[in-house]
């Protein structure tokens, strides 16, 4: 096994990390038509510290951001420009209508850190003929299902009938290692209603999408895909 991840290596910090991630998010786009009070990245940033901190909900969140002491550390720790947080409302109408693309960058970013610091070499698998690659496993996960509340891009199930309910699912993967403890993931790609069709999207065409993106983020990575329950076929050159 090559390099594991140190933590005394600088850029592995979470400072720097953290920077790093909130850099991106300064690259989003602003899609409010008038300028306002609150920096636009100041809400993806809010979004990434909530998640982060691993708090209960939009509205706990909400609740610490009153306080001062909480302001400061979201400042200084999430480069939150003058710590102006912005309430669970408004952060769920502004971060909403963002393309999930637009989140993909820092998981790029972060495992090009992993790679430049000879870390990823840690993760080599050695099986038989098989070397200087890397393990990809990937599944797909619920992450929202209502019989009342939806928006435009979910998917539905039991249309047009009484049961008719609605849900997001997301397809996600990791570079793994039998013997490392930690993971690195990658940009995971959302199972939602495409722009332009009206059928539901499905773990098959969302794994295209997923690996495709994969391969023109590092295609200098060889990757080892691990599918389970998928009858499909994919084709990824190179990989």
């Amino acid at each position: 096994m090559g390099t594991a991840i140190q933590k005394k290596v600088r850029q592995f910090s979470a400072t720097y990390l953290i920077k790093t991630v909130s850099e991106c998010f300064e690259k989003i786009p602003d899609h409010r038509p008038n300028k306002c009070i609150i920096p636009f990245a100041n809400f993806p940033k809010s979004a990434f510290a909530m998640m982060h901190q691993k708090c209960d909900s939009l509205l706990a969140f909400d609740e610490e951001r009153l306080d001062e002491v909480c302001c400061h550390n979201l400042e200084k720790l999430y480069h939150i420009k003058d710590g102006i947080v912005p309430s669970d409302t408004r952060m769920r109408e502004v971060v909403d209508p963002l393309d999930p693309a637009e989140h993909k960058t820092p998981f790029k970013k972060l495992l090009n850190i992993v790679q430049r610091n000879g870390a990823l070499k840690g993760f080599e698998f050695k099986c038989g003929k098989l070397k200087d690659h890397y393990l990809l496993p990937v599944d797909g996960t619920g992450l929202f299902y209502s019989g009342t509340c939806r928006c435009d891009d979910c998917c539905i199930m039991n249309e047009g009938k009484k049961n008719e309910a609605y849900y997001h699912n997301i397809l996600g993967g990791c570079i793994v290692h039998p013997k490392q403890k930690t993971v690195l993931p990658l940009a995971p790609e959302a199972i939602c209603k495409q722009d332009g069709t009206k059928k539901n999207d499905c773990e098959k065409a969302a794994i295209r999408r997923f690996l495709a993106q994969v391969k023109h983020d590092h295609p200098q990575i060889k990757l080892v895909i691990l599918l389970d329950g998928l009858e499909t076929v994919v084709k990824v050159t190179d990989h």
